[in-house]
C-alpha cells in the first residue's frame, strides 16, 4: 500500500507523456519559444509535419501561458506572504489561548472552499471593484511605474487573478508559519522578550532566523498551489490568447486555465494533435508544479512538516 501513491503518480506522468508524444514531435523546441496557439483549419485536409499528422496551419506555443502563470503566481505571493505573516504573528503572539485554536481553524477553512466559489466571488464582487475604483486610480496615479500605464478593460485579468490566488494560498503559508512558531522553544521566546523586544520584533526574529527554512518551504508550497490552480483563474483571468498583455490591467491566461478552456474543442480535431498539444502543456505544468512542491516540502519538511525546527 505504501507504494500505491508513487505508482499512481508515475502512471499519470506516463499517461500524459504518451499522449504528448505527437505534439513533441510536431513542435519540438518551438513549443517553448513561441506564443501562437492555433488549432489549425479543420475544413482543410490535414498535413504531415515531422512525421506526424496535424491540422492544416496548426501551431502551438506556451510562452504566453507560461508568462501568465508566472506573473499571476508571483503577484499572489507578493500579496499573500505579508498577509500570512501578519495572520501568523497575530494568532501566535497576540491572540489569547482560548481564541487561538478557533482562529487557526477559521484560517484553514479558507483552504477548503471550492475554487469555483472564489471565481464566482471574483466575477460578482472583485472585478466590479477593480474596474470602477482600484484600476482607474492605479492608472491615474501609478503610471510612472513600467506596466502600470494603460487602458482599464473589464476588471478581469492579472490583478484579479493575483488577488484570488493570494486568498487561496494564504491559508497554506499561514498554517506553516503558525506551526513553525509553535515549535520554537519557549526559552528563546521569553529570552528575546526579557531583553526588551516587542512581540512584533519577536515575530520578525522568528521568521527571519529560527523559522526561516519553514517560511521558505511554506511559501513554495503556496506557490505550487498557485501554479496549478484552474477554475478560479479561468473565471477571472480574461482568457487572453495569442496577444501579449500590454499592462497590469490586461487580460491574461495561464497553463492550467488554458487546458480547461480548450479541452472540449480539442476533441473535434480528427488528427488528435490538439489533444496532444494540451497534454504536452499539462506535462510541462506537472513538471513545474512537482519541482516546486518537492523543493518546498524538502525545505519545510526539516521543520514544520515533521514537527520540529532544525535551524
Amino acid at each position: 500500500m505504501a507504494i500505491v501513491p508513487a505508482f499512481v503518480l508515475l502512471s499519470i506522468v506516463g499517461f500524459v507523456f504518451y499522449y504528448s508524444i505527437p505534439a513533441i514531435k510536431f513542435m519540438g523546441i518551438n513549443f517553448f519559444t513561441t506564443f501562437l496557439w492555433n488549432p489549425g483549419i479543420q475544413s482543410k485536409p490535414p498535413e504531415v509535419v515531422n512525421g506526424v499528422l496535424a491540422p492544416f496551419g496548426a501551431s502551438f506555443g506556451i510562452l504566453l501561458f507560461l508568462l501568465g502563470t508566472v506573473v499571476t503566481s508571483l503577484l499572489a505571493l507578493l500579496i499573500a506572504f505579508p498577509l500570512s505573516f501578519l495572520l501568523a504573528l497575530t494568532i501566535e503572539l497576540y491572540t489569547p489561548l482560548r481564541l487561538k485554536r478557533g482562529l487557526i481553524s477559521l484560517v484553514e477553512l479558507f483552504a477548503g472552499i471550492p475554487s469555483v466559489v472564489y471565481g464566482l466571488w471574483g466575477i460578482v464582487v472583485l472585478e466590479p471593484v477593480l474596474l470602477n475604483s482600484v484600476e482607474p486610480w492605479m492608472s491615474a496615479n501609478l503610471s510612472f511605474i513600467p506596466g502600470f500605464s494603460g487602458e482599464v478593460y473589464t476588471g478581469a485579468g492579472i490583478i484579479a487573478s493575483g488577488i484570488i490566488l493570494s486568498i487561496m494560498i494564504a491559508p497554506i503559508i499561514t498554517s506553516v508559519m503558525v506551526n513553525s512558531f509553535d515549535t520554537a522553544p519557549e526559552g528563546i521566546k521569553r529570552g528575546i522578550i526579557s531583553l526588551g523586544a516587542t512581540k512584533w520584533e519577536l515575530g520578525k526574529y522568528l521568521i527571519t532566523n529560527y523559522s526561516r527554512s519553514s517560511t521558505y518551504g511554506g511559501t513554495l508550497l503556496g506557490l505550487g498551489r498557485a501554479l496549478g490552480e484552474t477554475m478560479a483563474v479561468l473565471m477571472v483571468s480574461g482568457g487572453l490568447v495569442n496577444v501579449y498583455p500590454g499592462s497590469i490591467y490586461s487580460a491574461i491566461n495561464t497553463m492550467a486555465a488554458h487546458i480547461a478552456s480548450y479541452l472540449d474543442s480539442a476533441f473535434f480535431d480528427s488528427t488528435g494533435m490538439n489533444v496532444a498539444a494540451l497534454a504536452y502543456l499539462g506535462l510541462v505544468l506537472m513538471g513545474i508544479s512537482l519541482v516546486v512542491n518537492i523543493i518546498g516540502r524538502k525545505i519545510a519538511g526539516r521543520g514544520v512538516l515533521r514537527g520540529y525546527e532544525s535551524d
